[in-house]
């Protein structure tokens, strides 16, 4: 079984999807049309008129999404398997003392996770988020995310442990998960809303290149990581097929790029996934980038995969770009780049030669590759490597 949270939220939500709606189909006989990328090319500064005139709108991937009483079915089991974990306390019990910490009743959050139990105020005078969670978080990790990403990162602060579980209290994000704004956002009309969103993404991590925060590692790290990235590729290399090899190659050749001393080692968060992703639903802007559990220090660039998350939606066989997603990605850099201004040809090839390595990273084992007995994915399991990494 693949244990990794995020193979686990890509796969394991749409088998739920699909099982609570078998009775009717999706999309009929179009299920596999428009698989992979698009071809669709821009190279001009995209303008509002620009979007929709393709004929691939005639393919509208809103209706792979996930609709939000999907999302709902999925919430409460992840709820009832917490509680079933720790037995020793209660939903009473955390909602009680969640209450006690923020003044006001408590109701769980649309969106949760796999490990965790989070409840927000229900009043709006002091809008705050409460979790019960697995595992203590780095409260350090989260105070430099904030120096770092600014007003994409919620304020985070520990309040004690409940029985086993360890309680935080954070700033509430407005809007909502990505995951529950998908189908609306991927829908044909509503690309401005979309380049919104893709517009703000590019200000987040333009701001990782900005705010150069001082991160505390040891003497050795630097090598150490790049002994480990090593490793990583030629595991991959080893273990994927060949049309990955060119790919692969030209990785390796540029990994050095990422760890000259000139260029930034920035805090990545490292589960850019579309419930961690909060966005307003009525302009698309993000709101908030959420559980910073799995930051990592590491070479700028190896998290910009995260964009993947907003352009596309899959299903259990197929990525499904969005029609416009070449020109989404063209407004993207080109925002990124006037954010931070002239960057020399070595640093724009060393960002995409990071960017690539952290989709090889992210989706090319069974599980992240720092966890005991990882594996290269294997074919039938290659969907987001062949739809990210050989466009």
């Amino acid at each position: 079984m693949l244990r990794d949270k995020r193979i686990w939220s890509l796969r394991t939500l749409s088998a739920i999807e699909q099982g609570f709606r078998r009775h009717r189909e999706l999309i009929g006989s179009r299920n596999e049309q428009g698989c992979g990328a698009f071809k669709a090319s821009f190279t001009s500064r995209p303008q509002p008129q620009d979007f929709g005139h393709s004929d691939l709108l005639l393919m509208d991937i809103s209706l792979y999404a996930a609709r939000a009483e999907d999302i709902d079915v999925l919430s409460t089991y992840q709820i009832a398997s917490f509680f079933h974990r720790h037995k020793s306390i209660t939903k009473d019990a955390c909602n009680s003392a969640a209450a006690n910490i923020t003044g006001s009743p408590v109701s769980p959050t649309l969106v949760q996770g796999e490990t965790s139990y989070t409840v927000a105020a229900d009043a709006d005078q002091r809008p705050k988020v409460v979790q019960f969670r697995n595992s203590a978080l780095n409260i350090e990790i989260i105070h430099q995310a904030r120096q770092t990403y600014r007003e994409f990162v919620p304020n985070c602060e520990c309040r004690g442990m409940l029985g086993d579980v360890y309680v935080y209290e954070m700033d509430f994000v407005p809007g909502v998960a990505f995951s529950r704004a998908r189908r609306h956002l991927l829908a044909r009309g509503l690309e401005q809303r979309l380049l919104r969103t893709v517009q703000d993404f590019a200000r987040f991590f333009a701001s990782a290149w900005i705010n150069r925060v001082e991160l505390k590692q040891p003497p050795d790290a630097a090598r150490e990581l790049f002994a480990h990235y090593s490793q990583i590729l030629d595991q991959l290399s080893q273990g994927l097929p060949e049309r990955f090899q060119p790919k692969l190659d030209e990785v390796r050749k540029g990994l050095p790029l990422l760890f000259r001393s000139d260029y930034p080692m920035v805090l990545n968060h490292d589960d850019l996934l579309e419930m961690n992703i909060h966005v307003d639903n009525v302009t698309g802007g993000i709101t908030g980038i959420v559980d910073w559990a799995d930051a990592k220090i590491a070479p700028f660039g190896t998290s910009l995969g995260g964009l993947e998350t907003v352009l596309g939606v899959q299903t259990s066989s197929c990525w499904h770009f969005h029609p416009d997603h070449n020109l989404l990605r063209t407004h993207f850099w080109e925002t990124f780049y006037e954010i931070i201004g002239y960057l020399p040809d070595s640093d724009r090839r060393a960002i995409e030669v990071g960017r690539l390595f952290g989709l090889f990273r992210t989706h090319g084992f069974d599980r992240r590759p720092e966890k005991e007995n990882a594996s290269p994915v294997e074919e039938g399991d290659l969907v987001c490597l062949e739809a990210f990494c050989l466009r």
